[in-house]
């Protein structure tokens, strides 16, 4: 099996003019269209779909997410609700609730955590594939600063 293949912003060392064209001739070809992802799935509740659609407007300007990657963020859009939903039963019962099968111990700790730290890590999952994490974002504007001092180079020349 080979080695991952990095998007050309993740490259590390000197790429030649050569490659470093090649690279973003493959970035451009997969690019895929705005379509799709611009309105939020049916099967969303109507809290993740709001969500869905805030997530959307603040990521127009990154020009990153296409059409293939509307089910990463939908999914990431359902379990932020389900944990918020997790959260609310937790603030209605309290962290832990009367076990009444268990006479040694009347209490036991409330389902919803279980619930609510599986849709947690269900959202660092897809917010890290769609670039929603503080470090994806980073490397993001690490790519595209090289692109808009060249511009501003082209623009001004070397001041």
């Amino acid at each position: 099996m080979g080695r991952t293949r990095l998007p050309l912003s993740e490259q590390k060392g000197d790429l030649t003019k050569e490659r470093r064209a090649r690279l973003e001739a493959e970035q451009d070809l997969v690019r895929t269209p705005k379509k799709y992802i611009l309105k939020a799935p049916t099967w969303l509740s109507k809290r993740a779909r709001k969500e869905y659609r805030r997530l959307i407007e603040s990521m127009a300007e990154m020009d990153m997410l296409g059409d293939l990657d509307a089910n990463n963020l939908a999914a990431y859009c359902n379990a932020w609700d389900k944990y918020l939903q997790a959260e609310e039963e937790i603030k209605e019962k309290g962290l832990l609730i009367e076990s009444p099968k268990n006479p040694k111990s009347p209490y036991q700790a409330n389902p919803a955590i279980q619930i609510q730290i599986k849709h947690a890590k269900e959202m660092r999952e897809f917010g890290r594939q769609c670039g929603l994490s503080i470090d994806s974002r980073l490397k993001f504007a690490a790519a595209k600063l090289p692109e808009i001092e060249a511009d501003i180079t082209e623009e001004f020349g070397d001041i």
